[in-house]
């Protein structure tokens, strides 16, 4: 999964074209009970998953093999 750190995205839409399965959506169009996606792409940039703060956008040093928690866990569901 790709993560959009909220405070950084300036709103360019590169991740809407890049995304393989049309899963990025405006914050202004998050379908009801989907909100929890938001909060999950902030604390994946928290101590409590890769502690990485603001990493200053998209660059190849920003690559790991964990996951948001609540990812994992769908992940495992099927």
């Amino acid at each position: 999964m790709f993560y959009i750190h909220p405070e950084e995205c300036i709103n360019c839409g590169l991740c809407l074209s890049v995304c393989p399965v049309d899963a990025v959506v405006w914050d202004e169009e998050i379908a009801a009970g989907s909100e929890t996606f938001v909060a999950i792409n902030r604390e994946f940039f928290d101590v409590a998953v890769t502690g990485w703060g603001s990493p200053g956008g998209r660059d190849e040093k920003w690559v790991t093999d964990k996951d948001h928690p609540a990812v994992t866990a769908h992940r495992h569901a099927f």
